[in-house]
C-alpha cells in the first residue's frame, strides 16, 4: 500500500474522552506540563486502580520529569496489571541510565518479545546490539581492573572460546579469512552440547580493549591471560599459511587458561575454494583432542556448511573485519556483497542487517539517545492515543483489521463513563 496514513472517521457513542482524567493527562504530557499530567493520572487512577495505560504513562511522565524512582514504580504497576512493549521499553531506558546493563537488556528484550513492529522493533533492536558490546566491554574492564583478584579454579572446565586465527602468513587480500575461520569454528563447537562456548561479541570486545591492533590475533604465550578474562578454561587459536597458488594449511593450538599447557592440533591443508572441508577436519580434530564424542546429530550438524561459495564467505569475513574495527559502513556493504554471492548464505544477511543498523544509530550514546528521543516523541502503541473510548469502539476498531491486536491490549481496561456522541478521529502511521 503506497499510502502512509489512514484517516478514520467515526461518528459513535463516546466515553467521555474528552472529559476523562486518562485523557487530561495524556493532553498535560504531550504539553510538557508534567505536574498537571501526574494529578491528572493519580485522578484516573482513582477512579480505575487497575487502568493500565494511566500507570504506564504516569510513569513515562515521571521518567520525563527525572524521578526514576517514582517512574520504575509505576511502570511496574502497569507491568502487573497489563505488560506491553512500551512499558518495557521504558524499564530499559531507566536501567541503562542507572548502569544496570544487565536489566536493560532484559528490559528490552522482553518489549520486542511483545510484539512492537515497524520503527519500534527496527530501534530497539539496533540499541540492543549496542548495548550488549556496552555491557561486555563494562565486563571486560572490570575483569581487567580486577584481573589479579581472578580465581582460575573457578572457571567450569568445559567453557571454551575460539579468539582469532592468525592470517599474518596470507596475502593482504586473503588475510581476513583467519577472522571468518574462527567464526565459523566457534559456531560449529557451539553445536556440542557438553561445551559452553564464550560470545564472539565478548571476543572483540577484549581484542579492543587490550588492544591488540587490526588483526586481533592471541598467540599461545598471550592465551591464558585472554582466558582468564574470558572466563574460559580453554583458549582455541589457529594459525593459516598461504600453500603455492591456491592451498594453504591451518595449525591450532589450544590452551589452557589455567595450567598455560598447549596442545596442538593436526594440521589440515586444502585448496582455498574448498576451505570448509579443512575448517571441518579442524574442529573435528579439536573434539578429538579434548576427549569429546559426538552424537549423530551434533556430527551432522558441524558437517554442515554454511555456505558453498568461497567468494561470499570471503566477502564475510572482510566484513566482520571492518566490523571489528568499527567500520561499520565498510562492513555492511561486504556483506551485501557476500549475499550477492550466496542469497542463502544467512549469516550474511544476519550481519548486513546489523551492521545496517549500526551505521544508522551512530555509536553506542548516540543509539541511546535516539532510542529515547524516540520513546519520548512516539505513543508507539495505539491505545496511547485513544484509551479511555467506550468498548463498543474499541470492539470496531479490532474488527476492522486496521489495526494489530497487540497495540490494542490495554483498552479494555479503561472504564470512563458514557458521555455522548461526537467525531473521532484516528490517526495510524504505517510504517510503525
Amino acid at each position: 500500500m503506497s499510502v502512509k496514513r489512514i484517516i478514520v472517521l467515526l461518528t459513535l457513542l463516546l466515553a467521555g474522552c474528552s472529559q476523562s482524567f486518562y485523557s487530561s493527562g495524556r493532553k498535560h504530557l504531550q504539553q510538557g506540563q508534567y505536574e498537571q499530567a501526574v494529578q491528572s493520572f493519580y485522578e484516573e487512577i482513582a477512579v480505575h486502580p487497575d487502568n493500565a495505560a494511566a500507570w504506564r504513562e504516569l510513569g513515562v511522565t515521571y521518567y520525563r520529569m527525572g524521578e526514576m524512582a517514582k517512574a520504575d514504580d509505576a511502570l511496574k504497576q502497569a507491568n502487573t496489571i497489563a505488560p506491553d512493549a512500551r512499558t518495557h521499553l521504558f524499564f530499559g531506558l531507566i536501567y541503562e541510565q542507572q548502569g544496570e546493563y544487565e536489566k536493560a537488556i532484559d528490559a528490552y528484550a522482553a518489549s520486542l518479545n511483545l510484539n512492537p513492529t515497524g520503527k519500534t522493533r527496527e530501534k530497539v533492536s539496533a540499541h540492543l546490539d549496542q548495548l550488549i558490546y556496552q555491557k561486555m566491554s563494562h565486563d571486560i574492564s572490570l575483569a581487567v581492573e580486577d584481573e589479579a583478584n581472578i580465581q582460575t579454579d573457578t572457571i567450569p572446565d568445559n567453557t571454551v572460546a575460539v579468539v582469532n586465527f592468525d592470517g599474518s602468513h596470507l596475502g593482504s587480500d586473503l588475510a581476513p579469512l583467519a577472522i571468518g575461520m574462527a567464526e565459523f569454528t566457534s559456531v560449529d563447537l557451539a553445536k556440542v552440547r557438553s561445551l559452553n562456548l564464550v560470545e564472539r561479541l565478548k571476543i572483540d570486545a577484549i581484542i579492543n580493549e587490550l588492544k591488540l591492533g587490526q588483526s586481533g590475533y592471541v598467540d599461545p604465550a598471550s592465551a591464558p591471560r585472554m582466558g582468564r578474562l574470558l572466563g574460559s578454561s580453554k583458549i582455541i587459536t589457529g594459525s593459516l599459511l598461504g600453500i603455492g597458488d591456491d592451498g594453504f594449511r591451518l595449525d591450532g593450538v589450544i590452551v589452557g587458561a589455567t595450567d598455560s599447557t598447549a596442545t596442538f592440533t593436526e594440521s589440515n591443508e586444502g585448496r582455498l575454494r574448498e576451505i570448509f572441508a579443512v575448517q571441518k577436519q579442524f574442529v573435528f580434530s579439536i573434539l578429538d583432542s579434548l576427549g569429546i564424542e559426538l552424537t549423530i546429530e551434533e556430527r551432522d550438524a558441524i558437517a554442515e556448511v554454511p555456505t558453498e561459495s568461497y567468494l561470499a564467505f570471503l566477502a564475510y569475513s572482510r566484513g566482520r573485519y571492518f566490523q571489528q574495527q568499527g567500520m561499520h559502513e565498510q562492513a555492511r556493504q561486504e556483506f551485501n556483497t557476500a549475499v550477492s554471492y550466496d542469497a542463502g548464505f544467512s549469516a550474511a544477511g544476519t550481519q548486513a542487517a546489523k551492521a545496517a543498523a549500526a551505521v544508522s544509530s551512530g555509536g553506542y550514546s548516540q543509539s541511546q539517545q535516539a532510542l529515547e528521543s524516540y520513546a519520548l516523541s512516539s505513543d508507539l502503541d495505539v491505545d496511547a492515543l485513544v484509551a479511555g473510548l467506550d468498548s463498543r469502539l474499541v470492539t470496531i476498531l479490532l474488527n476492522s483489521g486496521l489495526l494489530p491486536d497487540a497495540t490494542l491490549t490495554n483498552l479494555a481496561t479503561s472504564q470512563p463513563q458514557v458521555g455522548g456522541t461526537g467525531r473521532v478521529v484516528i490517526e495510524v502511521d504505517l510504517e510503525q
